[in-house]
């Protein structure tokens, strides 16, 4: 009997075997759901940014060559910028990673490729310019940063990802794709392309919003008013003295007034009239005192973001100033712990993706050593091994590290061993034996392996 039957899309069939009536075999179209919703798009961002050309605001407030020329050429920000640069690299960077394989790895990568002295030299253009560009060699066999007195501008999209980094050297222009440059920002505010060093705000000029009027920066009143102070301390390097002729005419005041000219020091004055001498002096009623004070107390250690009084005060005051040492130090490791990760991230995973691929973030460390506070001295590392804090193996590395005896130890020799104690080998305690007045035995017999003798001196037989 022969059946008839519509499928789907339509057709009719004839099916003479009723067990094989079903679905067409084939099926022209196959879906594949990932869960129970199936993602018809990406994450498309809406959210915009500023876009112009060269110039504009993807350009720094302040051109790179003149902001590293301010920090170099005031001693107060030469000397805060690099005290930052010294404390962040504390001891150096450290990476670590669980796979002893790919730990060896990325160290021997990093030590061959010169990374951690590359890292010091880009640090002052990291915290002083807030910005540190590298080129990358597509391999990672070698980077090499890009001077960030000659970056000019960056161009990107409405959504803020970045079309080119311009470079102005030579009198020619480079351009740099996003891929082949690394770019790591001390700061991201806004989503500015390019980030602000530590002293944006005294190095920058003001524009007033109401008027549009330009103040000077901080920094440039400040050398204003020292240059200022100069050149009135120089104009009465010497007084001026005002001479008094009684009874003088015009042709003896002239005169007096070439001889005067004339004198030298010691010089004596020889005349027949009657004169006063007068010496007029500035004021010393601290005309700039307070001034400069200002300046230097609430415009230029805010804005340098570094208690200057730590090197030009006494020392009750730095004494005094614990608190700001400890902001000051939780700043720094604020930087530290975003500039590691900025490493890692930018410059350390995507090496370990390409060679290690089964390793995943999560697993990678990369910090700062902070060096301690306290010294340890050669007594210390002793004692230490005797009351069995630290192993034999790691009091000789200290004495190889940090001393002149270092020298002397065999550095192949470092396997560890029990410390110094008051416990015998067997763990049991026994009789102690008869013993002479320095430990000998009396009977002359051996002592048992395993036993510990102590003996005591002989008290003095009293007369």
């Amino acid at each position: 009997m022969d059946i008839y039957g519509k499928r789907g899309n339509g057709e009719v069939f004839v099916q003479n075997n009723p067990r094989k009536l079903a679905l067409p075999k084939k099926v022209t179209e196959s879906y594949h759901y990932e869960g129970a919703v199936k993602v018809l798009e990406q994450f498309n961002n809406k959210s915009e940014v500023n876009e112009s050309d060269y110039t504009g605001e993807l350009a720094p407030d302040r051109p790179f060559s003149e902001t590293m020329n301010a920090i170099h050429g005031d001693g107060r920000l030469d000397l805060s910028n690099e005290t930052y640069d010294q404390m962040i690299i504390g001891k150096g960077l450290r990476v670590v990673i669980k796979n002893k394989k790919a730990n060896d790895d990325v160290n021997d990568w990093l030590d061959d490729t010169g990374f951690h002295e590359k890292l010091e030299d880009g640090l002052p253009s990291y915290t002083g310019a807030g910005n540190w560009i590298v080129e990358k060699d597509p391999t990672g066999s070698e980077f090499v940063e890009i001077p960030i007195t000659t970056m000019k501008s960056i161009t990107r999209k409405a959504n803020g990802h970045i079309k080119r980094y311009v470079q102005y050297v030579n009198n020619k222009t480079i351009l740099y794709k996003p891929t082949e440059v690394v770019h790591f920002k001390l700061t991201n505010v806004a989503r500015e392309p390019f980030a602000r060093g530590l002293f944006h705000s005294i190095i920058n000029d003001y524009t007033d919003p109401r008027t549009g009027e330009v103040y000077d920066s901080p920094l440039i009143q400040m050398k204003q008013m020292e240059h200022n102070m100069s050149e009135i301390f120089k104009g009465h390097a010497n007084p001026t003295v005002m001479f008094h002729f009684a009874d003088a005419g015009e042709q003896f005041i002239k005169e007096q007034a070439d001889n005067l000219k004339k004198m030298k020091s010691g010089s004596k004055i020889v005349t027949d009239k009657e004169f006063e001498a007068k010496v007029i002096e500035p004021s010393n009623g601290g005309k700039f005192d307070s001034y400069v004070e200002h300046l230097q107390r609430d415009v230029l250690e805010p804005g340098s973001k570094f208690p200057l009084q730590f090197f030009n005060a006494g020392f009750t005051a730095r004494a005094a100033s614990e608190s700001t040492d400890s902001v000051l130090i939780r700043k720094v490791k604020k930087i530290q712990v975003r500039l590691a990760n900025q490493i890692k991230m930018l410059w350390i995973m995507p090496y370990i993706k390409k060679h290690f691929p089964k390793i995943k973030s999560k697993d990678v460390q990369v910090f700062f050593e902070t060096p301690t506070k306290h010294d340890v001295a050669v007594t210390d590392v002793i004692t230490g091994f005797r009351d069995n804090i630290i192993r034999r193996s790691e009091a000789r590395k200290w004495f190889i590290e940090n001393s002149t005896l270092g020298k002397f130890i065999d550095q192949n020799d470092m396997e560890d061993e029990a410390p110094i104690t008051s416990v015998t080998p067997t763990g049991q305690m026994r009789e102690p034996a008869p013993s002479g007045r320095f430990g000998g035995n009396v009977d002359g017999k051996d002592v048992k392996d395993g036993d510990k003798v102590t003996a005591k001196p002989i008290p003095q037989r009293k007369e």
